[in-house]
């Protein structure tokens, strides 16, 4: 048979994807793709035969093959859509700070905004990144950039009991050390408020919280771009950013 074959027909897509949520009658599913029922019961006929559906007593259900292989699908539909939805973010920056276990996976990130700058509002990127994380109730960065609003906004959040795990480069660590209160920091973490790593291979602006996931990355030309972020909240994509965290994490060192 051929695989994922699905993936060639819109029709045969939407019907497994259909029947994905569940067993359903002819006319479900002529009205779920919007599609005359004579049109899909052709197409049904090559589904069985590729022993992706069965029918019983009237009712289409997927094969377990066919559930395997709609659930691929669903997922390349995503990476599709995130590829493409995307595209200007992907072409001008670097991607290597994504590992290829997690770019497999990218369709997580479908559901996305892009928070670009203005002509007139330059801030706009920073102060959706603040307004993430002021409102969280726990932080996983990584940061090869500084921004002197960075610590007092980490003051603030960790003063309100918020977990902060940061990774970031030697760089920004001796910024960090020429802000004025940087004593407090070193309170925190003795008591084990906030967690410091380095690591100086970091390649993306990565903030992770209860409700988003936010990921900056460097131009093609070597310089971190802050004029643009990729925002989602989606359930998908916060477990992608901690997974992203925690591979960039177990390649840092521990302050």
């Amino acid at each position: 048979m051929s695989y994922l074959t699905p993936l060639k027909s819109d029709l045969k897509l939407g019907i497994i994807l259909s029947l994905l949520e569940g067993r359903k009658k002819l006319s479900e599913l002529g009205k779920d793709t919007q599609t005359r029922e004579t049109t899909i019961l052709h197409v049904l006929k090559e589904l069985e035969q590729l022993e992706l559906t069965t029918k019983s007593d009237g009712i289409y259900q997927l094969t377990p093959l066919g559930i395997l292989e709609a659930h691929v699908c669903r997922w390349c539909c995503k990476s599709f859509d995130v590829l493409k939805n995307y595209k200007e973010f992907w072409l001008s920056h670097d991607v290597s700070a994504i590992p290829p276990s997690l770019m497999s996976k990218i369709g997580a990130l479908d559901g996305a905004v892009l928070v670009k700058t203005g002509e007139v509002d330059l801030q706009k990127v920073h102060e959706s990144f603040i307004s993430i994380v002021t409102a969280s109730k726990f932080i996983m960065g990584v940061s090869p950039i500084f921004h002197p609003d960075y610590i007092s906004v980490f003051e603030g959040i960790i003063n309100k009991n918020c977990r902060v795990d940061l990774i970031v480069t030697s760089k920004v660590l001796e910024k960090i050390k020429t802000y004025p209160n940087h004593e407090l920091l070193e309170k925190f973490l003795a008591e084990d408020k906030l967690g410091l790593y380095v690591n100086d291979s970091a390649r993306c602006a990565l903030t992770v919280t209860d409700q988003y996931v936010s990921l900056g990355l460097f131009n093609l030309s070597g310089t971190y771009d802050s004029s643009i972020d990729l925002i989602c909240s989606e359930e998908e994509a916060l477990e992608w950013g901690k997974q992203l965290f925690k591979q960039t994490l177990d390649k840092s060192t521990k302050l």
